[in-house]
């Protein structure tokens, strides 16, 4: 009975021994988006507001990835001559955001005026 106790003793500690480490492993993150992909986009479901613009300006300066992340994918993506990459988004009206050197140099939204 005894050896019965310990060898129920030793599997629960050796399944919870195991149970603890699958749970100190740290979580697997989701993949980065680090190129667009049109066939990914998505259109803007409503009227840009205050928010939207903001996010749009807020992307200025930062790495293409993270305008991914703000933005989406672009609809459309032309790539010119000196590098620079213009991204088109599905937006109400005209939404445009540059990338050059893998950097968010500029964003346009014109509003349909």
């Amino acid at each position: 009975m005894f050896r019965r106790t310990i060898a129920m003793l030793l599997v629960g500690m050796s399944v919870g021994v195991g149970v603890i480490c699958v749970l100190r492993q740290p979580a697997l993150s989701a993949p980065k988006d680090t190129e667009p992909d049109p066939t990914q986009s998505k259109p803007l479901d409503h009227t840009p507001d205050d928010e939207d613009l903001a996010r749009l300006r807020s992307v200025e300066g930062k790495p293409k990835e993270q305008v991914i992340q703000v933005l989406g994918h672009p609809r459309k993506v032309e790539r010119q001559a000196d590098g620079t990459e213009a991204w088109d988004y599905d937006w109400s009206a005209g939404c445009r955001v540059w990338i050059r050197n893998d950097v968010c140099t500029g964003t346009y939204y014109d509003g349909g005026y």
